[in-house]
């Protein structure tokens, strides 16, 4: 065993726990950023999971290879959480700065990193998500 791999930091489920908070905060930062006025936000489940590494561990995405256990169970588990979110279609929270929903859809998958799109209703319109029907 080489000695980067006895030294990587692990996975638990709390540091895993911490994804829909950081999805949470991501999506705040740019719904509150008053120069950016779009209603859309793409995001990816390996960008979130390396955002989750530096903020938690200072390990950035060019150290992948000396840290692939930590990155690929991050990874993994941003994936899962992403095709919860894109069967539900909807996200809802609240926070101290407001409550929020969003639209959410499944943009594209390339090679394992799941690409969703979150969409913001236009005030004062009448918006629906609309449900999956079971058939």
């Amino acid at each position: 065993m080489s000695k980067s791999t006895e030294m990587e930091p692990r996975a638990t489920p709390s540091v895993l726990g911490l994804v829909s908070d950081v999805l949470k905060n991501r999506l705040e930062a740019f719904l509150n950023d008053s120069r950016k006025r779009k209603n859309t936000v793409m995001l990816s489940s390996n960008g979130l999971a390396n955002r989750i590494i530096i903020e938690r561990w200072g390990i950035r995405p060019s150290q992948r290879k000396q840290y692939s256990t930590l990155f690929s169970d991050v990874r993994r588990h941003c994936r899962k959480y992403f095709r919860h979110l894109a069967a539900g279609r909807r996200f809802c929270w609240k926070s101290s700065s407001g409550s929020y929903t969003m639209g959410v859809f499944k943009f594209d998958e390339v090679r394992g990193n799941l690409i969703l799109r979150f969409v913001m209703p236009q005030k004062g319109e009448e918006w629906i998500v609309p449900t999956t029907q079971e058939p």
